[in-house]
């Protein structure tokens, strides 16, 4: 289909941003290999392609590429070519590559908690609105073979969240590590040798070479020296961390990394057979035979009642001796365990070391995975496997899939809190489930949009009580002027504590709880207990009358005040005055982005900010994400969540709630509402590039056809097509 495309349209009736582009044309299947092997690295190898990686030579060798012609360079502009990596270096910091910026919501409900005791399922991926990583919906139908519909990121021809007419699942990004770093023993003087178990061992290099527009008629062909060791390739260690790991050659050692999804061969087959399984068990045997799903937990329901949950990301697998060197490690080295909990773990370059290859290729088997099946409920919101379902804790595994008895995260923290609590309805306008406390795929769709956040429902009657306190008194503020808060206090005591777009005061309380977030550690008084995950911690210090002008909370809603007046935003807004989606792009790598259509007031919050179910939130970035097409990218406020400090603009949201949908099975087969909130075409000139986007601002979802006689029912004119692939 696009190559169909690209031999049939005219250059220059192509969408704005690729309009005469020279770099629009057919593609190879090695191309597309090669956007899944790009795909699959997402969140392991491609975490250092453009620092650590790029960087890695040994002492002595300039790391910037260089042109096969030199007469062919163009003075000035090779030097921009190294500037990420050496920005990179020059900036290096305690990353987290723990925290990839990429989250979802899942929910398997069972038997004994849905309407019609069959499966329910709540998907609900947060991804990014721009770029590669969006996601596509379609149905795959091939007679007696296959019959799926869902969702896939740009350039897979397979759906990776959906349903067929027994079961269905969605993804969640895992907390599991998907690399192993390794610290190489340099023999003494050679800097591309290394000792292992006494054995010298080469450290290999290969030429590779490509072409980069420098804004000349033609490209030029640039070439640089890449170096690997047995584990896969070099890394510039002090590129990752700040003052913990040294330079190649310091010290007489060097830095390489193994990606668990360097391997890619059997990406697609995982989800077709996926696709094609009809019961847990047959689900289940993909992963008894090495499935992978690269970054992901699987979230699974089914009409039969069944739900399930699986970390089937790709994990490194480690012998016992291993891991017990590495725990080992964390409780005796702070340095290390610093290192292990910004996402890296660092290994020796020995045997004793090396993954544990089995049957699965050195990642960690079936058996040894997080798993759980239930006939309540499973759920994941990106914390660990731990808390699956609180009343089955799973534990005892591989540190690699993530930490157990730790305090969860918002999201998870008020999913579990509508799971466990269906009839109670808190800050929403209805109980998750209903009266009766029974799910069904409309309830699922009605929690997607419902717009309850932890924080709020945590936290928003004390600061009430504590604004009862103060009253029109002055509070402190750090590194300013006291001043009053009473009338954001008038307007908070008239919110409904939700993200809705006629909500008045979400704003408000999102400014106060960003920095009040900062203050967690110092002001709960309730730690955190894994016999409680839900509730735990919490509970504020109790309020000092006396010395009500430095409270924390209330000084933290002074602070969050004077960022609104910053921006010029009136505390009694509605939320959807003030948060919108506007696309915007519209011009080739090198231009001036511009606002492609109508903005559409956006309703719901920051996951971790505001801690939102239905998580949404800005962006900062010039280019759409893993492109170089440009974007309006306003600057913000810090501790705001991203509010754009022109007055005006309010917070522009470009990631989070994407494909999403409630389903449930029923005796004439599955029944789904959802929708694409970004819609399916990036082409602004199409009638599907903001179609969805007015129905996500409305919650008006739709259903989603699956059966012929839905798919019939429902086709555009001039919507069914006959291709010949010969």
């Amino acid at each position: 289909g696009y190559n169909k495309y690209v031999r049939e349209t005219p250059k220059a009736s192509l969408p704005l941003e690729c309009r005469n582009a020279p770099w629009v044309f057919e593609v190879t299947v090695n191309d597309v290999v090669a956007h899944l092997r790009i795909m699959a690295g997402i969140a392991s190898g491609e975490l250092f392609a453009t620092g650590a990686l790029f960087i890695a030579v040994p002492p002595g060798v300039d790391p910037n590429p260089v042109p096969v012609a030199a007469a062919l360079a163009p003075p000035g502009k090779l030097d921009a070519i190294g500037e990420t990596a050496r920005f990179a270096r020059a900036n290096a910091v305690e990353q987290q590559f723990a925290d990839l910026g990429l989250a979802s919501n899942a929910w398997g409900i069972g038997a004994d908690l849905s309407e019609n005791g069959r499966g329910v399922l709540l998907a609900n991926p947060h991804f990014p609105y721009t770029g590669t990583r969006r996601l596509y919906e379609m149905q795959i139908t091939v007679p007696e073979y296959v019959n799926f519909h869902g969702a896939g990121l740009y350039g897979s021809p397979i759906p990776q969240i959906g349903f067929n007419d027994k079961l269905g699942w969605s993804h969640t990004v895992s907390s599991s590590r998907r690399f192993t770093m390794y610290q190489l023993a340099l023999k003494p003087g050679d800097n591309l040798t290394y000792i292992k178990d006494g054995v010298e061992k080469p450290i290999t290099s290969e030429m590779l070479s490509i072409q980069v527009a420098t804004g000349g008629p033609t490209p030029v062909t640039l070439q640089r020296r890449f170096y690997f060791s047995e584990y896969g390739p070099m890394l510039a260690a002090d590129a990752v961390t700040s003052g913990g790991l040294p330079a190649w050659g310091a010290a007489g050692t060097a830095y390489t990394y193994r990606d668990a999804n360097a391997d890619t061969r059997n990406l697609l087959d995982t989800w077709l057979k996926m696709a094609r399984a009809t019961t847990l068990e047959q689900f289940r045997d993909v992963f008894r035979n090495c499935g992978s799903t690269l970054w992901v937990n699987s979230t699974y329901a089914d009409d039969q009642g069944n739900a399930y949950y699986i970390d089937s990301s790709s994990v490194p697998n480690l012998s016992p001796t291993a891991i017990a060197v590495v725990k080992g490690k964390m409780a005796g080295s702070p340095a290390y365990k610093a290192l292990f909990d910004s996402g890296l773990t660092l290994l020796e370059a020995t045997s004793r070391d090396d993954w544990v290859e089995g049957t699965c290729r050195g990642l960690v088997p079936y058996e040894g995975r997080p798993q759980l099946a239930r006939r309540d409920f499973v759920q994941n919101s990106n914390d660990s496997y731990w808390a699956t379902n609180p009343a089955a804790p799973l534990e005892g595994y591989s540190p690699l899939f993530g930490p157990e008895r730790t305090a969860q995260g918002p999201r998870t923290r008020i999913g579990l809190y509508m799971l466990k609590n269906p009839a109670v309805a808190g800050f929403g306008a209805e109980a998750p489930a209903g009266q009766d406390g029974k799910f069904s795929g409309a309830d699922l769709a009605r929690v997607l949009h419902n717009n309850r956040t932890w924080y709020a429902e945590e936290f928003l009657g004390e600061l009430r009580s504590r604004c009862t306190l103060v009253g029109a008194g002055l509070v402190n503020v750090t590194g300013g002027a006291p001043r009053s808060v009473e009338s954001a206090c008038n307007v908070l005591r008239a919110w409904n504590g939700r993200y809705d777009l006629d909500s008045v005061g979400a704003h408000v309380f999102r400014v106060f709880i960003a920095d009040y977030r900062s203050k967690f550690a110092t002001n709960l008084t309730i730690p955190f207990n894994p016999a409680d995950p839900v509730g735990t911690p919490s509970t504020p210090a109790p309020v000092v009358p006396a010395d009500i002008a430095n409270d924390p909370m209330l000084m933290s809603l002074a602070a969050g005040l004077n960022r609104l007046d910053q921006a010029g935003v009136a505390y009694n807004a509605t939320l959807g005055s003030v948060q919108v989606f506007q696309p915007t792009g519209g011009a080739a790598p090198g231009g001036t982005a511009v606002a492609l259509g109508a903005s559409f007031p956006w309703h719901g919050g920051d996951g971790t900010i505001d801690g939102a179910f239905n998580a949404v939130r800005t962006v900062s970035s010039p280019v759409w994400e893993d492109t170089r097409i440009p974007r309006i990218n306003p600057p913000t406020i810090a501790s705001t969540a991203g509010l754009s400090s022109t007055p005006g603009l309010g917070w522009q949201i470009a990631y989070g709630t994407s494909w999403h949908f409630g389903l449930e099975f029923t005796p004439n087969g599955p029944k789904a509402l959802g929708l694409v909130s970004y819609s399916q075409s990036t082409n602004s000139a199409s009638p599907f590039f903001n179609d969805q986007m007015l129905r996500y601002s409305q919650k008006n979802m739709r259903a989603i056809p699956y059966s012929e006689a839905e798919i019939a029912a429902a086709l555009l004119p001039g919507g069914e097509k006959t291709l010949s692939l010969f």
